[in-house]
């Protein structure tokens, strides 16, 4: 065999080899995932660095392998070509190449170490990264050009990552193991507080265990008692003047030690907050005011209701119980497709846990008591029904002119399921 033929057939490999080098290194930067990346780079692990940096580097990376691919496969075809003409002819040859270089570059240009990146993603990237950094480099000219003819041709959309792409790649991290399921639900719990207002989540006024400023200091002690809250809102004349707070343990800590004491002596700030605020932000305002409690006020000044600190943390965690709570469900199954339904329960949470859709009508509020007031067009009293295409709601007990407890039959003869 002549030395020329021996010559191009190494360099037939030699290029064959660098393809599947590029194809790989294209697959595993593609693929990699970037929290294994960062956990192993703050290990102290160098090269995991520098697969982060190329990785932050993206567009230059991604137009150094297409540069360096394209070159390697056809400076790859023109030799074949060039050395099948030899061997069997000009026009012979060039059929010849085009199969052969097409099966060879596929199979081990292509497909072989495409999927052995995919397979090894971390691995393989950590691997040649300081090649394909050196590459990077050495291309530096032709990415500037490439990346500068892309950007005059027209610029694309921003790669803007939306909250519901980032739930599913908290999802997939979950998958991988890398989340615990509680951890992940944090997270996405977490997200979701710039989306909820205090108007969804407040104490209504009506359910306000307040005291008068002006009232006995002995009357405070029984509301604390019964009750069994830990802070009570002070107001003044109305509940829509609520002036301050009452803590139990400074009313308790002064009765103890025989302080003689009324309740404007012991009263102290509250925050006041527009319904409109979301829950992160009303989070963050107590925080840095170190206050527990806030009043929540409607468009006009007055008070809508009240929120606490606990209230805020409990659309993070989820409920959160003491040892002083009655520990009682707003939506509890019993059988034949009915619920016994809390009035102050929250409309969308009774539709989650029952499975079954129920039409506002342009019911705007979020508990059952008003939606039942609402499709009555009056106050309820016990035993009124309020009919709709699924469900059949009927009023329990009522105090004043508010549901205290409903039930829903759901019209189908599925059993309901337990409620956890």
């Amino acid at each position: 065999m002549e030395p020329i033929i021996i010559a191009y057939a190494a360099a037939i490999v030699i290029l064959i080899v660098l393809s599947a080098f590029f194809s790989m290194s294209e697959t595993a930067f593609t693929s990699v995932n970037d929290i294994k990346l960062k956990k192993m780079a703050n290990e102290g692990n160098r090269k995991a660095q520098r697969a982060l940096d190329i990785r932050e580097n993206y567009d230059k990376f991604l137009t150094t392998i297409l540069v360096g691919n394209n070159l390697v496969n056809i400076a790859g075809t023109s030799i074949a070509t060039t050395m099948f003409a030899i061997l069997i002819g000009a026009e012979t040859g060039a059929i010849v190449t085009t199969v052969v270089m097409t099966l060879v570059l596929l199979t081990f240009g292509e497909i072989t170490p495409k999927s052995y990146a995919k397979k090894h993603p971390e691995e393989t990237c950590i691997t040649i990264c300081s090649i394909i950094y050196w590459l990077i480099w050495l291309f530096t000219p032709l990415t500037w050009l490439f990346l500068k003819l892309t950007k005059f041709i027209g610029k694309g959309d921003e790669n803007i990552i939306t909250e519901d792409e980032l739930e599913v790649m908290i999802d997939e991290i979950q998958s991988d193991g890398v989340l615990e399921k509680s951890e992940s639900e944090l997270i996405k719990s977490a997200m979701r507080l710039d989306d909820i207002t205090v108007a969804e989540v407040y104490v209504h006024r009506m359910d306000i265990v307040a005291v008068e400023i002006n009232e006995p200091v002995e009357e405070l002690g029984k509301l604390l008692i019964k009750s069994g809250f830990s802070r009570i809102p002070v107001y003044e004349e109305t509940i829509d003047n609520i002036v301050g707070v009452v803590y139990s343990k400074t009313y308790f800590t002064n009765t103890a030690m025989n302080v003689k004491f009324t309740i404007r002596d012991i009263i102290m700030p509250v925050k006041y907050i527009p319904e409109t605020v979301t829950v992160a932000n009303a989070l963050s305002e107590l925080q840095k005011s170190k206050i527990h409690m806030a009043v929540v006020l409607d468009s006009y000044g007055g008070t809508r209701g009240i929120i606490t600190l606990e209230d805020l943390l409990e659309e993070l965690v989820g409920e959160i119980w003491d040892e002083s709570d009655f520990i009682q469900q707003d939506v509890s199954a019993t059988t034949g497709g009915k619920y016994i339904v809390k009035g102050v329960a929250n409309l969308d949470d009774v539709m989650e846990k029952i499975g079954v859709f129920i039409d506002r009508d342009g019911y705007e509020e979020t508990n059952v008591s008003g939606f039942i007031m609402h499709k009555l067009q009056r106050a309820p009293t016990k035993g009124d029904e309020v009919e709709l295409d699924n469900v059949i709601i009927t009023v329990m007990s009522v105090r004043g002119h508010r549901v205290v407890e409903c039930s829903i039959a759901v019209k189908n003869d599925s059993e309901p399921e337990e409620i956890v």
